[in-house]
């Protein structure tokens, strides 16, 4: 008796599951406008119909070779970096949105600007695996510059090989990966070490405890100032 209930139920399982040979297999549009599903959840096309995304008009892509030195005697390489330009990205925005009233929006804008004024150039520095936004007159501190004999307490180093971004208010130079045009200087003030870093370990139920400390050793650089091209 339990074989034929067995076989039973999964027939009556199987035939409520089947779908009538009249009726047609549902498409993707069928159910996207069936009532079963949400109204809410709206519709998406595949991603391999997607256009890929266009270049903005502001923005503008160059290759320029970085300068040989005397003693190399390989070909100088080609670096390719973006110029974004902000004043037309606003222009063209604002020109859009507001039309006639852009010339009376600009004037207005200068007047609300308040503050000491800002550096006007900026540069992103890759120094010790780490990332830093600087602008001239930024003090930074850093994982110690190696070798000693080139970053020493008082010298003047010119950072060209270092910048993966830079640039103003109106332009920005994004490296790909670096910015061969760009150079930012710096002055080493101070090598010193970093605040006490404790590390205790501890062996439950064997009787052994550990405890020691270090401390880091630090570089603190002031920008003295940034000179980039386009």
């Amino acid at each position: 008796m339990f074989a034929p209930k067995l076989r039973f139920g999964l027939t009556r399982l199987s035939s409520s599951l089947a779908l009538p040979r009249s009726s047609p297999l549902p498409t993707l549009c069928s159910l996207s406008s069936s009532s079963h599903l949400s109204s809410s959840l709206p519709f998406r096309p595949p991603l391999c119909s997607l256009s890929p995304p266009s270049t903005p008009s502001h923005c503008t892509f160059s290759t320029v070779a970085s300068p040989a030195t005397d003693t190399d005697d390989a070909p100088p390489k080609a670096s390719r970096h973006m110029v974004v330009n902000h004043a037309a990205a606003y222009n063209e925005s604002m020109s859009g949105k507001h039309g006639e009233n852009l010339g009376l929006l600009e004037g207005e804008k200068d007047q609300v600007l308040a503050g000491s004024p800002l550096a006007p150039n900026f540069a992103v520095l890759e120094l010790s695996g780490s990332q830093f936004k600087v602008s001239t007159g930024d003090v930074l501190t850093t994982e110690k510059l190696k070798p000693v004999h080139k970053y020493f307490v008082g010298a003047e180093i010119e950072m060209t090989d270092n910048i993966v971004l830079c640039g103003d208010k109106e332009h920005t130079l994004v490296g790909m990966p670096r910015v061969s045009n760009a150079s930012v200087k710096v002055r080493i003030e101070e090598i010193t070490r970093d605040a006490t870093i404790v590390v205790f370990k501890k062996r439950r139920r064997k009787n052994s405890r550990t405890k020691n400390g270090h401390r880091a050793e630090k570089t603190m650089l002031r920008v003295l100032d940034i000179k980039f091209e386009l």
